[in-house]
């Protein structure tokens, strides 16, 4: 059982735990291959395979007049702030040319409105170069595509994540339910089933997603300012275009609350509606028994969910996030390997911990 379940994309070579992630600047590799976390991350130059437009060709840099501007070349070249170089329309659809790929859309509008940022169309095509799962995910779903770019962690802990709450849920019930396991079998199905689709969900609620431009597009509308504002973890790293205060992070954590309430509810009620169905069919086709337990509400069932994932997933996950990161930055940059074993150590004890409240809630509060 999920008990939920999300995640949590870490950073890697940022200088301190709440410092500037650059979250562009890892390396992608293939599909369940371990890519070298590296404990600095150095500014990508333009690839030496190609003379891009406004840039000059080699190791000489940045063309046109020393700024990287001028003709076709306008909207690139290399911010100091930032460490990032810049690509126009002209230069990004020249090197996704040159590799065979089609520049999508929203790559192309950043080009345009101020320059799309080189590293990220790099570690793109390098995701297009990777193991089936992750081009198919990388070329047909943005937000996976984004969050790939991003930590190249993503698609490993969001298998991990699936993988090790099927097994900790099936296990938690078990223990839980003891002998009556059997007979309630109808509420583990449902909980495992709501539990598979928030494993996928919250891993990418809270997981950092890539830059795509010299700085996230302006929202309009007070609110919707105030949202990009917010990290997308409670201890995401600042970037130089993104800082984090900690009244920021505090509204991390209440908007997190939110979401993973409302993902809990939905899930909680379709799922649920799904247990219940089952109970009504096999009682209709095998008769009822004496010991056979109440159809819990629908609507109950699911706010518990709500409940569950606002408070416990969230405060849980969030952590989550935290020691990854910290391994991240700290053991894992002399022993890179290790990121992936206690990715999968603190996921365990966490689905350990998570299967075991929900029960008892959902006991508690007379649904189950």
């Amino acid at each position: 059982m999920p008990r939920d379940a999300t995640p949590a994309a870490c950073s890697s070579g940022t200088p301190g735990f709440w410092g500037q992630y650059r979250p562009n600047a890892g390396t992608n590799r293939p599909f369940l291959s371990l890519p070298k976390l590296e404990s600095q991350q150095k500014p990508v130059k333009a690839s030496t395979d190609i003379a891009l437009p406004g840039m000059g060709g080699g190791d000489s840099g940045l063309g046109g007049g020393g700024d990287g501007t001028g003709g076709k070349g306008e909207g690139a070249g290399w911010n100091e702030d930032d460490g990032e170089e810049y690509l126009n329309l002209a230069q990004a659809e020249e090197l996704a040319a040159a590799k065979n790929i089609k520049l999508p859309a929203d790559f192309a509008a950043a080009a345009v409105e101020g320059g799309l940022r080189l590293s990220t169309l790099q570690h793109y095509i390098s995701l297009l170069s990777g193991g089936w799962l992750t081009r198919w995910l990388a070329s047909t779903i943005p937000a996976f595509r984004d969050r790939l770019i991003a930590d190249r962690m993503f698609l490993f802990k969001v298998l991990a994540e699936v993988t090790i709450d099927t097994g900790c849920a099936t296990v938690a019930e078990v223990r839980k339910r003891g002998d009556e396991f059997w007979g309630e079998f109808e509420f583990y199905l449902s909980d495992l089933m709501v539990g598979l689709v928030l494993d996928v969900v919250l891993v990418g609620l809270l997981a950092p997603v890539a830059l795509k431009g010299r700085k996230p597009r302006a929202q309009t509308g007070w609110i919707k300012k105030r949202l990009a504002a917010l990290p997308s973890a409670v201890f995401e790293a600042s970037t130089p275009t993104r800082p984090y205060t900690v009244l920021g992070r505090l509204g991390c954590l209440g908007v997190k609350a939110l979401e993973y309430s409302l993902a809990g509810f939905a899930c909680g009620l379709v799922g649920q509606g799904v247990a219940n169905s089952l109970m009504i069919v096999k009682r209709k086709y095998q008769g009822a028994r004496e010991d056979d337990v109440a159809v819990p509400p629908l609507i109950g069932t699911a706010l518990v969910w709500g409940l569950f994932m606002g408070v416990s997933s969230n405060v849980r996950y969030q952590t989550v996030f935290g020691l990854e990161r910290l391994v991240e930055l700290t053991i894992a940059r002399r022993f890179p390997p290790i990121a992936y074993g206690t990715t999968v150590a603190i996921r365990f004890a966490n689905n350990v911990i998570g299967g075991e409240q929900f029960v008892d809630l959902a006991r508690w509060a007379g649904v189950q």
